[in-house]
């Protein structure tokens, strides 16, 4: 078997002709198949009784193939925004195949796997100590605010909201409804009390049958 393997290594990395797909030696014997140098060579070293088989693999066909003829668009993966980026809500930060990248703080991942922006703020791409192997996207409310955030206090969240400084509007600010909620009390209120005078009604007339 070592001779074999020898012999195949040989021809492989000696500069040999070109071998047919299928050579068959037996009895110290070649097919006329095999060029002469080759012949030569193997029935030199090839004893009588022995068998050697050489396939040739299949390659791609290189012209007029069908496979070549289309060109598809590239995706425009990777960075979108830079470190330090001022982005709004929902604005895509980076595009990717794959978790390359991980959502940090204030940022989201899509179906495939994009991540974009939770808050308006500002980008920022760092590693957390509790997740060494993985690399995140993470937005800052504020341009000198830097990730991650301490693992144990709560995390900065902005709610979009402004302190009333009149004393009147934030009273009315304090006891305002929506007008679902108050065209809703009213008519379960309406309708309890018609509820009620129905019952009432029909405990004081007697049922009249046709």
């Amino acid at each position: 078997m070592s001779f074999v393997r020898k012999l195949v290594g040989r021809l492989a990395f000696g500069g040999a002709s070109t071998v047919s797909r299928n050579v068959s030696i037996i009895g110290g014997t070649l097919s006329h198949s095999v060029s002469r140098s080759v012949r030569n060579h193997l029935s030199l070293q090839l004893q009588p009784g022995s068998q050697l088989q050489f396939v040739r693999y299949a390659t791609k066909k290189a012209a007029s193939s069908r496979t070549n003829d289309y060109n598809s668009k590239g995706k425009r993966l990777g960075l979108k925004k830079a470190e330090g980026s001022e982005v709004k809500t929902g604005q895509i930060i980076f595009r990717q195949r794959g978790t390359k990248w991980f959502p940090g703080e204030n940022a989201s991942i899509g179906r495939d796997h994009t991540v974009f922006a939770l808050e308006p703020g500002f980008v920022r791409y760092y590693r957390d100590p509790f997740h060494p192997e993985r690399k995140l996207i993470g937005v800052a409310l504020y341009p000198d605010m830097r990730l991650p955030t301490s693992h144990w206090q709560p995390r900065l969240r902005r709610f979009g909201r402004l302190p009333i400084s009149d004393p009147v509007e934030a009273e009315k600010e304090r006891t305002r409804i929506s007008r679902k909620e108050y065209y809703g009390w009213h008519k379960k209120d309406e309708r309890m009390a018609k509820r009620m005078a129905d019952r009432k009604k029909g405990a004081t007339q007697p049922e009249q049958y046709e």
